[in-house]
């Protein structure tokens, strides 16, 4: 089961979230069907965004990226327990190109968003132009510019020679205000050390491994465990709600012909079809 760890070291200066995500990104993969580079790109986004979750007492957090490069954008939505969903905005390999080999090369240039909601009348939202397209630097220079939080992010996805996904994982760290800059330089440099994250959580296998790995000499402190799923609440009937979208005039003419429409949750790829009885049903919904 996967799973997200918090935890504090160098005596409480210094917090993490350290999160192995195997499971919720192969969910992620089955169920869009996610060729090489969007199943590193999607998993990498649902692993930063469970972690986020929990950072924040936020309702639900959204982390979308937008683009006119070849992945077209990617967005991932998770709640205050992990629940976490997600999709890539363009899916076919094809149009990728021969010579794209990273997800930076996907999503060059375009922007990030990050959105929070609070329970009050608008979300918090902000925007910040990609710096790499490698999904953690980006969110990682979110905190740190946008909200003057010293932030450290490593994403990884491990996949066998045959494509298959065997490790998921990442962790985010966040210094707290008023941290000697001695202990920021020995943090880059162990930071450094987990250059090639993918294999390395392959490796240790455990979001407490990892921690280790990274601070077990300097008073780590884990502070909690927590969950993490890929799980979308869709169903015929809130889907069913899009269709308001649809010009009523088109509605009629399809209860009139007895034709059937097909609807597709973007966030977990569920089909839905609704047949003329269904239409006839929402346009009466609507007139009332």
């Amino acid at each position: 089961m996967d799973s997200i760890l918090k935890a504090m070291a160098y005596d409480k200066k210094v917090r993490v979230y350290a999160a192995l995500s195997t499971d919720t990104v192969n969910q992620a993969i089955k169920k869009h069907n996610l060729n090489l580079l969007s199943a590193m790109a999607l998993g990498r986004l649902l692993t930063a965004t469970a972690m986020m979750s929990y950072m924040t007492k936020s309702e639900s957090l959204a982390v979308s990226i937008s683009t006119d490069a070849a992945l077209k954008g990617l967005t991932a939505i998770a709640d205050e327990k992990g629940l976490v969903k997600g999709y890539v905005h363009n899916n076919d390999y094809t149009t990728y190109g021969e010579d794209i080999s990273s997800v930076g090369q996907l999503l060059m240039p375009g922007k990030l968003m990050i959105s929070r909601d609070m329970g009050l009348k608008e979300p918090y939202t902000g925007i910040i132009p990609l710096v790499t397209g490698e999904i953690a630097e980006d969110i990682a220079k979110y905190f740190t510019d946008s909200e003057q939080t010293p932030t450290a992010c490593a994403l990884g996805t491990y996949f066998d020679e045959k494509g298959r996904l065997l490790a998921a994982g990442g962790y985010i760290i966040q210094v707290m205000p008023g941290t000697d800059d001695s202990i920021l330089k020995e943090l880059e440099q162990r930071v450094s050390l987990t250059e090639n994250i993918s294999k390395l959580i392959y490796d240790l296998q455990t979001p407490k491994n990892l921690l280790d790995f990274l601070f077990s000499d300097r008073n780590l402190e884990v502070t909690g465990t927590e969950k993490m799923a890929f799980y979308c609440g869709c169903s015929k009937d809130k889907i069913m709600e899009k269709l308001l979208t649809i010009d009523k005039k088109q509605l009629q003419q399809v209860a009139k012909e007895q034709s059937e429409i097909e609807a597709v949750c973007p966030y977990c790829n569920n089909h839905y079809l609704y047949n003329s009885d269904d239409i006839l049903k929402l346009l009466k919904d609507i007139e009332s």
